[in-house]
């Protein structure tokens, strides 16, 4: 598509951060360009991404006329190339550094079998409803970040995803009408500690979301924001995790034992969806959990998509 565009949040020479669009390898300043265009049709608010996705089907409006004036005058044009500069250039941030809520997908892709299977009924393999968790704020990383490995804990998990980004309000939304409140997409990685819970430190079973997920820095998002637009079809996308350029997780979206629209409307039948919030669709098979192979310090994780970029993360040891 000739017309279609990224946004990052980014910050240059220690400054504070701001909303970029990119064009191939390029960002460009938003706020430098929107003084050229008819001023009715300036964003609210075009500091953040959560600026613009508060008030997305006009913020996206005026991104897709800033883009058009950005080709017909060239990036070298006087009146915004100051504005310009590499994306090798600037500090790259999580798209949405806080979004208002985030969740997680479990066992949204079909596992491999596990021994005992043959045991159950086949009914009981079977996902009837989206299993959901939450990730907190302070889990955002960006996707060049260094990520911190908790002290104490080895066996790291990385989970590259599908993440969706809401761009309107909504409670109890028709799967049919679900996809008509995404704003976009970016890669999630959902980074996960195996050895969190030790035997005999609870006295039920199941999983410790808290414990196992909310570490600093386990939810690198980004690079990019894509526009809804410019992603033809979400459910199908390869997805691919690597760990120091070895093929870990190999997958693609058509997958998804729940689509991510039966996933919005699951999710909105108990809280209010808002603009920035985050649902990450779940992973492919190809985890440490399935495999035994782990992440380890100083290891180099990447996590890419189809049409979304390649997040970069190092594994670092928590001082």
């Amino acid at each position: 598509m000739t017309d279609a565009f990224k946004l990052a949040t980014v910050s240059s020479a220690g400054s504070p951060r701001f909303v970029a669009i990119v064009l191939d390898d390029k960002a460009i300043a938003l706020n430098a360009v929107l003084p050229y265009l008819p001023a009715a049709s300036a964003p609210r608010d075009s500091s953040t991404m959560l600026g613009l996705l508060n008030d997305w089907e006009h913020s996206f409006a005026t991104l897709k006329a800033a883009v058009a004036l950005l080709r017909k005058g060239g990036l070298d044009d006087k009146r915004w190339r100051d504005a310009v500069a590499p994306l090798s250039a600037v500090k790259v941030h999580a798209p949405i550094t806080r979004p208002p809520k985030m969740f997680y997908a479990a066992i949204n892709y079909p596992r491999p079998p596990r021994p005992g299977d043959e045991n159950k009924k086949k009914d009981d393999s079977i996902v009837r409803r989206p299993y959901m968790f939450e990730k907190t704020a302070n889990t955002v990383a960006g996707p060049y970040d260094d990520v911190l490995k908790p002290h104490g804990y080895d066996d790291i998990d990385g989970e590259v995803e599908l993440g969706v980004v809401i761009g309107k309000t909504g409670k109890r939304i028709p799967v049919d009408k679900a996809m008509d409140y995404v704003a976009g997409f970016m890669i999630c990685n959902d980074l996960t500690v195996r050895n969190y819970r030790k035997p005999g430190e609870l006295p039920t079973p199941g999983p410790d979301w808290f414990g196992t997920k909310c570490h600093e820095d386990f939810a690198p998002l980004g690079p990019f924001f894509v526009p809804r637009e410019f992603v033809p079809d979400c459910r199908n996308l390869r997805l691919v995790l690597r760990v120091n350029g070895e093929i870990r997780q190999d997958g693609n979206t058509r997958d998804m034992i729940h689509s991510p629209e039966a996933q919005i409307a699951h999710i909105s039948n108990q809280v209010v969806l808002e603009p920035g919030d985050v649902i990450s669709t779940g992973t492919p098979n190809g985890i440490g959990l399935q495999t035994g192979q782990f992440i380890l310090a100083g290891d180099i994780v990447e996590a890419e998509i189809d049409l979304l970029g390649t997040q970069r993360n190092r594994l670092v040891v928590e001082r």
